[in-house]
């Protein structure tokens, strides 16, 4: 999805800024590439022989996720198909059943989110070989756990207890053990929640505690890329709020997939809840 110079513009005035290159270069790389975190934006920037100080884009990305720049976004770009791999805009979802159908429950949607079909097949050949190289929105390191704190996550407890293959996949065992059964609640409760704070929510409830390796590994596991195509399958995606905490299940997973387009599959939405629109729709320059 190619974003033009007067889109961009129109942006920045919209949000009441004043036009300058290193925004208008922040924004156009932003817009084209919504799904990569701050770091890996300013990476790709780096690689475009673009001379934008870190900072400034940092400010801007926060900026653009706030309740005043996400309503500007929506005004001026709508809402987009967005691949969480390679972090690129695929394609408008303005006029989609499935936009019309997350409006009606009172979400603003911006990035409909999930993997596109070549990021799909990068991660099957990264599962059966771990130093295969990843899409830029799936660098190992600290893009990649920045980029999950955005993301909601769903966790289906029951279909994954009940489902061996799925904990084979996702856990690694069959086997049910008490410690690693209270991570999972947890992280089904507080899905937006880092392994650290999910482990100290666990001092409350357990004599003996995981180690805190084990829970990053049960979080990365249940958050990561497969599990979320996964989850996708048995109908379960999240959404959650770009501006603030709130997230949710997404009422109709299948009006996603039906709109999606060819060899995407949906996993999440992100947007703005109901009262950081309300909070973004006051806070913008006429």
């Amino acid at each position: 999805m190619t974003i033009d110079g007067e889109t961009v513009e129109r942006l920045i005035q919209r949000l009441g800024l004043r036009q300058t290159v290193e925004r208008r270069e922040t924004l156009g790389a932003f817009l084209e590439s919504p799904g990569l975190p701050a770091a890996a934006l300013a990476a790709a920037l780096v690689d475009r022989g673009v001379d934008v100080h870190r900072r400034t884009v940092y400010r801007t990305l926060a900026l653009i996720r706030s309740p005043a720049g996400s309503r500007a976004r929506w005004d001026v770009v709508g809402p987009v198909w967005v691949c969480w791999g390679c972090g690129r805009a695929l394609a408008s979802a303005r006029d989609d059943d499935a936009t019309g159908g997350l409006l009606a429950h009172h979400l603003l949607p911006l990035d409909l989110g999930g993997y596109c079909a070549r990021c799909q097949r990068s991660l099957d050949r990264a599962r059966g070989n771990a130093r295969q190289e990843l899409p830029p929105g799936l660098r190992r390191g600290r893009a990649a756990s920045t980029f999950a704190t955005h993301r909601a996550g769903v966790i289906p407890v029951g279909a994954l207890y009940q489902n061996p293959g799925l904990m084979r996949e996702l856990l690694g065992s069959e086997r049910r053990l008490m410690q690693r059964d209270y991570v999972v609640a947890n992280l089904a409760e507080n899905p937006r929640a880092g392994p650290a704070a999910v482990h100290q929510l666990l001092e409350d409830e357990l004599a003996i505690l995981p180690t805190a390796r084990s829970v990053k590994r049960v979080s990365g596991a249940l958050h990561g890329p497969r599990a979320q195509l996964l989850f996708s399958s048995l109908g379960a995606m999240g959404w959650s709020c770009l501006a603030c905490d709130s997230w949710g299940a997404v009422g109709n997973p299948d009006g996603l997939r039906s709109s999606a387009p060819d060899g995407f599959v949906p996993t999440d939405v992100r947007g703005l809840c109901l009262l950081c629109q309300e909070a973004g729709t006051g806070s913008l320059s006429q």
